[in-house]
């Protein structure tokens, strides 16, 4: 009996040490400027609306921007380095064959 054609085509399994990933440079320099942003940003927001002060208001709107802009640029190279580990698991499993 010939095997299906879902079992043909099924991917190889490869698994991703995401501890290994996060020791990247950039990405500690993002969780390490990003969180403290988003906290200044919640921090601003809550003041800036019970005080009724516009220059947190915009202290805000600046934090909450970076941070946003940060943590996009994190999952951006996260994304990148979890491919290239991806294909790297990859190329190893091919040569073993």
């Amino acid at each position: 009996m010939p095997p299906r054609p879902t079992e043909a085509l099924r991917p190889m399994t490869i698994k991703i040490d995401k501890k290994i990933i996060r020791q990247d440079a950039f990405l500690r320099i993002c969780m390490k400027t990003g969180i403290p942003l988003s906290i200044i940003a919640v921090i601003s927001l809550w003041t800036g609306q019970y005080a009724g002060s516009a220059a947190l208001g915009m202290l805000f709107i600046v934090s909450a921007s970076l941070a946003i802009v940060i943590g996009l640029a994190y999952n951006i190279r996260f994304v990148m380095l979890s491919i290239r580990e991806a294909k790297r698991q990859q190329a190893e499993q091919n040569n073993k064959s």
